[in-house]
């Protein structure tokens, strides 16, 4: 190691607390987690409303939805709303647990 390899080995970035990275991470998903909206009893009936007469109508909206901790939205029209298994299915074939949805947009 030559001298100028050995002044700029000391600028490197190092974790001097293990673990210290993993745990922010951790924190940051909780987050999401917890700032998602409980919905009561009358926006669920009020949402369930909503998204059968989209279904029957045959119109498109846009869903926002849970998965893996993180918030994302899809799009698309009604194909099935299945009630025993609690699912809503979008053509072409794309699933979505009731309980994962929060909002409901009409296009």
């Amino acid at each position: 190691m030559n001298d100028r390899e050995r002044r700029a080995s000391k600028y490197l970035p190092f974790d001097s607390l293990k673990g210290l990275k993993e745990r922010i991470e951790q924190e940051d998903k909780q987050k999401i987690i917890d700032e998602l909206p409980i919905l009561s009893e009358d926006e669920r009936l009020e949402m369930n409303y909503m998204l059968f007469d989209c279904y029957s109508r045959n119109r498109a909206i846009t869903i926002s939805y849970v998965e893996n901790g993180r918030s994302n939205s899809y799009s698309g029209v009604i194909k099935k709303i299945d009630v025993l298994n609690k699912q809503i299915i979008f053509l072409p074939k794309k699933k979505f647990p009731m309980e994962s949805i929060y909002k409901i947009v009409i296009k």
